[in-house]
């Protein structure tokens, strides 16, 4: 229903203007709306023939840039320039029917929001039948006059003369468009061209001038918009190509700046762009995992890798670990770095790997032979960066991992390891190197007086058997043998650290003078 013109502010003849043109052609949709329902047929020929061939679109758009600048006048006297509800309502429905109409029909599938996704069904229905006949053919073609390319930089032109104050007819396309800018401009400047001889499509523009100057136009777009709303545009533009079948190169480029947007925003860019892309399905598929895992770990054009990965993976890490992750991000974040394992191993190592076992890898760098002493006579254990040693009559006893250490690298292996099917080079790369100290562990924890925690025992039990499954026979073999060389403790002035009982919690601790230290195992 469109907002009678006596109600928007009268102060602003374009808008009274705008009112009145769109009064004219909501009522022209209204007809033909009740014409097509009482004939009951979805596409009734006779009836869509009485109707007018052309409407005022570009009317509309004309007014819309001549409120936009009367508002930038009005605030350069000071004056108020803040658009009311109704006015509001006039702006919105005013581009809504200049997208409907001129935008939309010449962009191809799966490119931005789909008619069925802005209207009720009904409403779809009726348009659908408006601007297509039955045979294929456009009832209400697009202005022959004006090139998509012209309308896409004059509503660009209308956002980069936005003022500061919100509710200007710049803010509503930011705030409601945003999505159908973007994907325009990406389309006019980003599309490939078509070989010559070959029919050039409505959203490509080919000329080399104007492609770069529609580049110039969407980048200052993209950087004056913010993060948030980059990455809900980017996302759900990616959903809807994905739905609908869009053009692999525009996936791609979409792709390419969603990625540049996530490598700005360091704390948690990347857990946005998941909850956009992965938290909304049921169940993802391992068709989409594996989509948005290429699309998180690959790094913009003329961008450093190394760079976009130390902002990337970090979160990636995080969000593989903790707790309060929802699943279906927690899953999209597993497989990420399981192929980044497969793809980029030496990355995983350093922002994976590493990070998440440290406090078990600290059991291979405490040994008897590695102590000295300070001024002082307090002993201390190279390499590590842990408080001095207690001296405890004659024995010696320092801490090498907290229960608050080692909880938090059991729950990471839970949830990355058992989450799935995990590849070679990812076990290899996060348990093989511990696979020695986890085995202790289970093995501490199996005892009878060590208070087991059957989650804890069922946790490592199967974190070992599923490394061990994954490896081929040799690694498997391998990994065996080594765990058999550190549990007999042949080599000389050995003396692996211990797990011991810290009230309900175990902790890893490094022992000297003591002959008890692995009776467990």
């Amino acid at each position: 229903m469109s907002v009678p013109k006596e109600q928007v502010t009268q102060e602003y003849a374009s808008l009274v203007q705008l009112a009145t043109d769109l009064d004219y052609v909501l009522g022209t949709l209204k007809t033909a709306t009740q014409q097509l329902s009482q004939s009951g047929v979805t596409r009734d020929i006779s009836v869509l023939a009485q109707l007018p061939k052309t409407l005022p679109i570009l009317n509309l758009l004309e007014q819309l840039e001549a409120l936009q600048t009367e508002l930038l006048v009005a605030q350069e006297r000071n004056q108020a320039t803040v658009l009311g509800l109704r006015d509001r309502k006039v702006v919105a429905q005013a581009i809504d029917i200049v997208l409907l109409f001129e935008v939309l029909p010449r962009r191809p599938r799966g490119v931005g929001v789909e008619l069925s996704k802005r209207l009720t069904s009904h409403a779809s229905s009726v348009m659908t039948s408006l601007m297509r006949l039955p045979n294929g053919r456009r009832n209400w073609e697009p202005s022959p006059q004006t090139m998509l390319s012209q309308i896409i930089e004059r509503l660009a032109a209308i956002v980069d003369r936005g003022s500061q104050v919100e509710g200007d007819v710049a803010a509503v396309l930011i705030g409601k468009y945003h999505s159908d800018i973007i994907a325009s401009l990406l389309l006019l400047a980003y599309a490939p061209v078509p070989p010559a001889g070959v029919d050039v499509p409505a959203y490509v523009e080919a000329d080399i001038e104007k492609r770069t100057q529609l580049r110039r136009v969407f980048t200052r777009i993209f950087d004056s918009s913010s993060p948030y709303l980059l990455l809900e545009t980017l996302t759900s533009l990616l959903n809807a190509a994905t739905r609908g079948r869009a053009p692999r190169w525009f996936v791609t480029v979409c792709g390419r700046f969603l990625a540049r947007v996530v490598s700005k925003y360091e704390d948690n860019g990347v857990r946005i762009c998941l909850d956009f892309l992965a938290a909304r399905d049921d169940a993802p598929s391992a068709e989409k995992l594996d989509r948005i895992a290429g699309l998180l770990l690959a790094p913009p054009s003329q961008t450093d890798a190394d760079s976009y990965w130390l902002r990337v993976v970090p979160q990636l890490r995080r969000l593989a670990c903790a707790d309060d992750t929802q699943e279906r991000v927690r899953q999209a974040a597993v497989f990420s770095l399981r192929r980044l394992a497969d793809t980029q191993i030496r990355v995983f190592e350093q922002q994976v790997a590493l990070p998440v076992v440290e406090p078990l890898r600290r059991w291979f760098v405490t040994r008897l032979s590695d102590r000295t002493s300070d001024e002082n006579g307090l002993t201390e254990t190279k390499g590590l960066s842990r408080p001095r040693i207690e001296v405890l009559g004659e024995t010696l006893t320092q801490t090498v991992a907290t229960a608050s250490e080692l909880g938090a690298t059991l729950d990471a292996l839970r949830h990355m390891v058992l989450g799935g099917v995990p590849s070679v080079q990812f076990v290899s790369a996060l348990v093989v190197p511990v696979f020695a100290p986890l085995f202790h562990w289970l093995a501490f924890a199996s005892v009878d007086d060590a208070q087991p925690n059957d989650q804890t025992q069922d946790t490592l039990r199967d974190v070992l058997i599923t490394t061990l499954s994954e490896l081929p026979a040799t690694a498997a073999t391998a990994t065996i043998l080594e765990l058999v060389q550190h549990t007999r403790g042949d080599e000389p002035d050995c003396e692996w650290p211990v797990f011991v009982q810290s009230g309900q919690m175990t902790e890893l601790v490094w022992h000297a003078g003591t002959d008890e230290q692995q009776q467990h195992v």
